[in-house]
């Protein structure tokens, strides 16, 4: 960000709005933490908060992760299969990513020549249990290929800028203030050191430790693995 002015955006559910609107309630977008804001999030770093329906990623979970889906997107969207097949390693949280990248595009008016990075966080291999749970209560009578494109219209094609709040300096207090009583009063973390994280010289000082947080994790992965192969 400090050498590209890129712009960094947080992503929730719609069905529960913390950041949005210090909202609460329950939702299917799995992976996603809700009803507190992480004492990892970098809050008064974060430009965008984009709200994204569990509807949607169910709908794409299923259209991505299904046969008739995929027979669908391969035979009338003429996608190349092997692009559809690289939706195994997309989970529910991973779709809820890509919406969210769609919709700061189309709210930036981003042209081709911009670029959006999201992050694929889980694998759809994670969800076969999710589809058919989805699949039942709202496909009953079956689902085929008109029930696919229903889908890739509304929840592709479809996509809005709704539910993308620009943070002003105001709205990333309040944000940041959300956690005071999660880390503060229910963990105990010192007031101190929960402030701290206002200011971006305590995040750019946890940079300079990067180097030593990789040999601890090739430490412990040779360990594990040492273990593994005994």
């Amino acid at each position: 960000k400090s050498r590209h002015g890129t712009k960094i955006a947080a992503v929730e559910a719609i069905e529960c709005p913390t950041m949005l609107c210090n909202g609460y309630g329950e939702h299917n977008i799995q992976g996603i933490g809700d009803k507190h804001i992480p004492l990892i999030h970098n809050v008064m770093n974060t430009d965008l908060v984009v709200g994204v329906s569990d509807l949607t990623t169910d709908s794409l979970n299923l259209l991505f992760g299904g046969n008739v889906g995929r027979s669908y997107l391969a035979g009338r969207r003429k996608i190349d299969p092997d692009v559809v097949r690289t939706f195994d390693d997309i989970g529910i949280s991973g779709l809820a990513n890509i919406v969210a990248a769609i919709k700061v595009a189309k709210h930036l008016d981003f042209s081709a020549d911009d670029v959006v990075m999201t992050v694929a966080t889980d694998s759809a291999l994670l969800y076969a249990s999710e589809r058919r749970s989805f699949l039942a209560r709202r496909y009953g009578d079956g689902f085929d290929e008109v029930n696919a494109g229903e889908i890739f219209s509304r929840h592709l094609e479809g996509i809005v800028d709704d539910h993308v709040l620009e943070l002003t300096h105001f709205d990333r207090k309040r944000i940041f203030n959300l956690g005071y009583y999660t880390w503060v009063e229910q963990q105990g973390v010192a007031i101190d050191d929960f402030d701290r994280r206002k200011d971006q010289r305590f995040w750019r000082g946890l940079v300079d430790g990067i180097p030593t947080w990789d040999r601890l994790i090739e430490d412990f992965n040779a360990e594990v693995g040492a273990r593994r192969a005994s």
